[in-house]
């Protein structure tokens, strides 16, 4: 993951002046079309945790704790 960061982090050492905007502008609109379908699925599981069988809420929750884990283990 950090050599990502350092790779995309020397990319963009070379980009300048407009070009430097424009490509912040560009990650910037692509983050908010990402956090906004994250968020609409999102809320449609949550809608439908009613409607859920035991089974089903079962697998949600292990899910969302797998998924948790992997956040907690990517971030330090």
């Amino acid at each position: 993951m950090v050599q990502a960061g350092q790779a995309l982090a020397n990319l963009f050492n070379g980009i300048s002046g407009v070009g430097a905007v424009l490509v912040v502008v560009g990650l910037a609109i692509l983050l908010a079309i990402g956090v906004g379908f994250a968020l609409y699925i999102l809320v449609n599981l949550i809608k439908q945790i009613p409607k859920m069988t035991p089974w089903q809420f079962l697998k949600f929750v292990v899910f969302s704790a797998v998924v948790l884990i992997v956040v907690g283990v990517v971030l330090p």
